[in-house]
């Protein structure tokens, strides 16, 4: 049986939010002045916002909400409908799994986004029936609005205290409400999945003592030149305590990417180290002492070779990602290696076989578990 998607939660949490936007009354124009007709559909965005979206949907843009084009082929199993994309998803989506199982994903227009502004007389080349914006990015909004383009804004790490699958759950909803039919069975059939995998894990871990936790350290960007480090309301935080590790940064009251030096590293010497996506930076590098100006070889997880760099499939797993499922299982093997033992290979070839319809290979796994550094270029 379909659920019926209404309203979302979130977008009530995020009323706050109204005021910076200049919108006190939370509406926003479609791209018609039309009245609302049998082809139209009206649904609510994350910023409490009413949308009307015009007909059947087939022509989508993804602005500075990065991840959210995987969530849209996750919700249709199709991308052919985004004509266009941020320039710095499309990097992503280059060196994804998502090229090769829906390589319309390589078509769409990054025109739009110059010098990391977005152009509206360029974006209307595309047409688009809807634009989705992160829900902060007032200024694109209010552009968007004066175009008459119906515009979804999207909350980050404001859902449920920066919790990446409530997150990408929230997106996939509003995603359903839009698009209808198979969508609404998608959505179920993924939020049970991840809704399960969870409780799987957490059974495991309930009698485990903070002091059986390795202490976990996320690399979030890095070069010879900065280390920065993800703290509280960054996905890390979540990820990490949720299978079996403590987060040292979070741990410590550090909001957000904070950036430190080597003598702060050395004082937390983590136990793991976790690099993200949004680096080029692999752990060999660290464990060869590659980087210039920095000696990482007195620290625990490099002596430990415990140094991992996050994976990428449809997209990168440590933001919102329909591959949540699989990292919440991927991180758990490190972070607790005695009370989980899941085979990340049949893991993921099941989960591309039931979810994707897309069939896995061995090279094509161990691309997703050590992605390249050219993912990270933007």
């Amino acid at each position: 049986m379909k659920k019926k998607y209404g309203f979302l939660a979130a977008a009530t949490l995020a009323a706050g939010l109204l005021a910076a936007c200049g919108n006190e009354e939370g509406k926003t124009t479609s791209s018609s002045d039309k009245q609302t007709t049998a082809e139209e559909k009206m649904i609510q965005d994350q910023l409490g916002r009413d949308v009307t979206i015009l007909g059947d949907v087939d022509h989508v843009v993804v602005g500075g909400i990065l991840p959210y084009f995987s969530t849209w082929f996750v919700a249709t199993n199709s991308t052919k409908e985004i004509v266009g994309m941020h320039p710095n998803s499309y990097n992503a989506a280059s060196n994804s799994m998502l090229a090769k199982m829906s390589p319309d994903v390589l078509k769409v227009s990054t025109d739009f986004i110059q010098n990391g502004e977005l152009n509206v007389e360029e974006l209307m080349n595309v047409d688009p029936q809807v634009y989705f914006e992160i829900a902060n990015d007032t200024k694109s909004i209010e552009k968007l609005d004066e175009a008459g383009i119906s515009t979804v804004a999207l909350q980050t790490v404001e859902v449920a205290d920066a919790n990446p699958v409530e997150t990408f759950n929230s997106w996939l909803k509003v995603t359903a409400e839009i698009k209808g039919g198979d969508a609404l069975d998608r959505a179920d059939k993924y939020v049970d999945n991840v809704t399960n995998v969870q409780k799987e894990i957490d059974t495991k871990l309930k009698n485990v003592e903070k002091e059986d936790k390795p202490r976990v350290l996320v690399l979030h960007q890095h070069s010879d030149k900065s280390i920065v480090v993800a703290g509280q309301n960054l996905w890390g935080e979540y990820w990490v305590n949720q299978t079996g590790g403590y987060d040292i940064v979070s741990g410590e009251g550090v909001q957000g990417q904070k950036e430190v030096n080597m003598e702060q590293i050395y004082k937390w010497n983590p136990d793991i180290i976790y690099i993200t996506n949004f680096t080029e930076t692999q752990p060999e590098d660290l464990f060869n002492n590659k980087i210039s100006g920095q000696d990482w070889s007195d620290v625990k997880a490099v002596q430990d070779k415990k140094v991992y760099k996050i994976p990428l499939g449809i997209y990168r797993w440590f933001p919102p990602s329909g591959d949540a499922p699989l990292m919440l299982k991927w991180m758990a093997n490190h972070n607790q290696p005695e009370l989980f033992d899941y085979d990340m290979n049949d893991e993921i070839k099941t989960y591309y076989k039931d979810f994707y319809n897309f069939d896995v290979t061995d090279d094509e796994v161990e691309t997703i578990l050590h992605p390249s550094s050219e993912a990270a270029k933007q």
